[in-house]
């Protein structure tokens, strides 16, 4: 089972399980209520969890603390699990630097402190009174109609519409056949994406790759062309170190866009707009990975009336990653079928996980 490494502390955990919503609390709060069910939810069934704590310390506080006691249970049970790594909370930025890109943070510091992580890493770093505002993107998915019908309910009109999902990350691999086809439909559509979504702030170096079958250019003049764009067009103030990867037709199917935290999966090409008109008529579905229910295979199956269990949306973007992988093992023995260096953590993994 993938589980999602979370470097928690234990007093954020602590603090946490105390401020569990009251029945008469449900009823005053219903979205801290659902906020706080969600999360407790990740923490018991989809975290890697990794404490700031001894083995020793953590089993005495399992004695007096219920929810420390069921934590240990699922971890024994199939659930999430639980590693003692106190020494990792001494070397935060370490850390940061080689983790995994879908690692998040609990920690026992201020909101402040909390933003200032995740604009220096692009990395999710909660504390107990952030949960609540974070919930809304971690926890829940969206659906968009892309259609020429204008009087259509929840429709996709411009990328500008994207920026609520703007979110801390450090990378993005974008799968697209005919997205790099047409240098004025890039200028529609992959350039404004990529304004609503990437992070406004960051200080490392943002890793975007882009493998695509029709490329308007050989990948190394592609990647130049892109990355100029980037810099004229987007104004971000920090550097964005573009990879492009051409494949073959019959490799890859898919339209989906990947961060550190999102899955972005289109029934066609992501070139919506052509000469400032919608011009597709299809579905864009947007999947945090933490969201837990399984009621969204049949948007990702490839096997009609398979029975074999539903995935959870994580378990889904690992197995459309491997599968991006091995595309790109096959682009590699090409001369000319990568531009740029493959550095992007989410597909070549870090230093340590």
């Amino acid at each position: 089972m993938e589980r999602i490494t979370t470097y928690a502390n234990i007093n954020s955990l602590t603090s946490f399980f105390t401020k569990r919503p009251s029945l008469e609390d449900e009823l005053d709060d219903m979205d801290w209520s659902r906020s706080w069910m969600d999360f407790y939810s990740f923490l018991n069934k989809q975290a890697d969890l990794r404490l700031d704590v001894d083995p020793t310390q953590l089993s005495m506080m399992s004695k007096t603390n219920p929810y420390i006691k069921k934590m240990l249970k699922n971890a024994s049970s199939g659930g999430s699990s639980l590693r003692c790594e106190k020494e990792a909370f001494d070397q935060l930025d370490v850390v940061s630097k080689t983790t995994m890109p879908q690692t998040m943070f609990f920690l026992d510091k201020s909101n402040q402190e909390c933003e200032d992580i995740e604009t220096k890493y692009g990395i999710i770093t909660l504390n107990p009174n952030r949960i609540k505002s974070k919930a809304g993107f971690m926890f829940n998915w969206s659906l968009y109609n892309v259609t020429k019908d204008r009087g259509a309910v929840k429709r996709f009109e411009k990328w500008s519409q994207l920026e609520r999902f703007r979110h801390p990350h450090n990378s993005m691999v974008i799968i697209d056949n005919y997205l790099l086809k047409d240098l004025g439909e890039m200028e529609e559509n992959l350039i404004p994406m990529l304004d609503a979504l990437m992070p406004e702030k960051l200080e490392v170096t943002f890793q975007l790759t882009l493998i695509s079958v029709d490329l308007r250019d050989k990948p190394a003049s592609m990647k130049k062309y892109i990355e100029w764009e980037l810099k004229n067009k987007l104004k971000r103030p920090y550097n964005i170190e573009v990879c492009v990867i051409k494949t073959e037709s019959n490799k890859n199917h898919d339209r989906n866009i990947f961060t550190n935290y999102l899955w972005m999966h289109s029934g066609h090409s992501f070139t919506y707009l052509r000469r400032q008109q919608i011009s597709k008529n299809t579905n864009l579905m947007l999947f945090p990975i933490f969201y837990q229910q399984k009621d969204f295979q049949s948007y990702y199956d490839e096997i009609p009336g398979s029975t074999e269990s539903k995935s959870s949306v994580w378990g889904a973007v690992n197995q459309r990653l491997r599968e991006a992988r091995y595309i790109i093992k096959t682009a590699s023995n090409d001369y000319n079928g990568i531009g740029g260096e493959l550095k992007n953590s989410i597909l070549v993994g870090n230093k340590t996980a």
